[in-house]
C-alpha cells in the first residue's frame, strides 16, 4: 500500500496549487485525480488571471510543468471512497480507495472541484452533443454563424455569452431572473452586443427538433414562445463531486459543498478543502489556487503540531 503525509484528491487549480506548496514543505505528497486540470481544460478563454491571457488547457499545462518539478506522486485514476483508520490511540490515518487499490496518508486535501447540473427538461438528454452542451467555450466554435440559445443562472452567464456572441449570428440570452449577475465590465460589453437578445424572468421548458437541435421552447413573462436555433447551451451552475466523502461524516451546505473554515479546515480533523467542491461563493481558478494554498499550509501546521 502506497503512504503518504498528504494526499491530494484533484489536480485543478486547487490540487496542483497543494500540490506544490505541500512538495515545498517537504512532505511526501500523492495527488489521485483521473486526470490533470478537471473543469478548466473546457475553458476556452481566461482573461481574469494575473499575467496570463489564453486558454484554460495553456494555463493547467504551466501548472503542472512547475508542480513536477518536485517529487510528487500522480496517480491518475478516480477515488471511490475515503475513510478513516482507527490506531488505537496512535496518529490517525486515511484510507483513499480507487477501484485499482487502496492509498494511506495522514491528511488529506479534497480539491475534486464541481460537475455541471442539468436542467431535466425534455430534449436535453436526449440532443446532447446534437446542439446540446454544458460549455459555450469549449463547443462554441462549432455554430460558427448560426443562431444559439444560452440558458443561466450563474455568475459565468455574461462571459459565456460574450465568446458566442463572437461566433455565432444570433445569441438568445434565457435568465430566470430579473437582472443578470456579473462583473459590471461585462454587462457593458453585452449592451454593445448587437447580436444578443436577453428574455429577463423566463423559464426553459423543452428542447426540441428531428436529428439535431432545431427550436427551444421557453415561458416568458406568462406566455409560452419558441426560439428557432441551432444549438443551446446550458449553464445553470454546478453540484460538487464529493459524494466519495460521505463516510467520513463532513459538514456541508444545502448544496452539498463541504464546509471549510478561512484555514480550509473541514469539520474532520486532517481533512482540508479547497476550490469548487467547498461552499466559497466566487468559482474562479485564482479563488481556487489561493485556497489550495492554504489548505496546504494548514495540513503542514496540522502534521507538525
Amino acid at each position: 500500500m502506497k503512504q503518504y503525509d498528504i494526499a491530494i484528491i484533484g489536480a485543478g487549480p486547487a490540487g496542483l496549487t497543494a500540490a506544490l506548496y505541500s512538495a515545498r514543505n517537504g512532505l511526501r505528497v500523492g495527488v489521485i485525480s483521473k486526470d490533470i486540470g478537471g473543469t478548466v481544460n473546457s475553458v476556452l478563454r481566461i482573461e481574469n488571471w494575473p499575467g496570463f491571457s489564453g486558454s484554460g488547457p495553456e494555463l493547467i499545462k504551466k501548472f503542472y510543468e512547475q508542480v513536477k518539478r518536485y517529487k510528487i506522486d500522480f496517480i491518475l485514476e478516480e477515488v471511490a471512497s475515503i475513510e478513516h483508520k482507527d490506531n488505537k490511540g496512535k496518529n490517525k490515518e486515511f484510507i483513499v480507495k480507487t477501484k485499482q487499490q487502496e492509498i494511506k496518508c495522514k491528511s488529506v486535501i479534497l480539491a475534486t472541484g464541481a460537475e455541471k447540473k442539468k436542467l431535466k427538461i425534455p430534449g436535453e438528454a436526449e440532443f446532447l452533443g446534437r446542439g446540446v452542451s454544458y460549455c459555450a467555450t469549449c463547443d462554441s466554435f462549432f455554430f460558427k454563424n448560426k443562431d444559439v440559445a444560452i440558458i443561466s443562472e450563474s455568475d459565468c452567464t455574461a462571459t459565456s455569452a460574450l465568446v458566442l456572441s463572437d461566433i455565432a449570428k444570433k445569441v438568445y440570452l434565457i435568465y430566470r431572473g430579473e437582472k443578470l449577475k456579473c462583473e459590471d465590465v461585462n454587462q457593458e460589453k453585452l449592451k454593445e452586443k448587437k447580436n444578443v437578445k436577453i428574455f429577463y424572468n423566463t423559464t426553459p421548458i423543452e428542447i426540441t427538433g428531428k436529428n439535431k437541435v432545431e427550436e427551444l421552447k421557453i415561458f416568458c413573462k406568462g406566455k409560452r414562445d419558441v426560439l428557432k436555433v441551432d444549438g443551446v447551451f446550458i449553464e445553470i451552475g454546478s453540484a460538487p463531486l464529493a459524494d466519495f466523502t460521505k463516510n467520513l461524516g463532513l459538514k456541508m451546505d444545502n448544496e452539498k459543498f463541504i464546509r471549510v473554515d478561512e484555514d480550509m479546515k473541514t469539520s474532520v480533523e486532517g481533512v482540508y478543502a479547497a476550490g469548487d467542491v467547498t461552499h466559497t461563493k466566487l468559482k474562479q481558478v485564482v479563488v481556487a489556487a489561493s485556497q489550495g494554498a492554504i489548505a496546504a499550509n494548514s495540513a503542514y501546521n496540522w502534521l507538525n503540531k
